[in-house]
């Protein structure tokens, strides 16, 4: 049994906004408060956000373009 093809449209969409809150949180870098730990943690999110973005986003797109061919 093959999922909806809206399953993999969210998986794409959800990609497209963890990279988009990844650029949001990394942006607050250049904040004087962010400073050690936090900005370790802040890197950490921030980063971590647009890896997973991209591997959900890539993941939905391979899905359907594959389905389609």
């Amino acid at each position: 049994m093959k999922p909806a093809r809206w399953v993999w449209w969210t998986l794409l969409v959800i990609g497209v906004l963890l990279v988009l809150f990844g650029v949001f949180v990394l942006g607050f870098r250049s904040e004087p408060s962010v400073v050690g730990r936090m900005r370790t943690l802040l890197e950490g999110i921030g980063y971590g956000s647009i890896v997973l973005g991209v591997a959900g986003g890539a993941s939905g797109l391979w899905m359907l373009v594959r389905r389609r061919t």
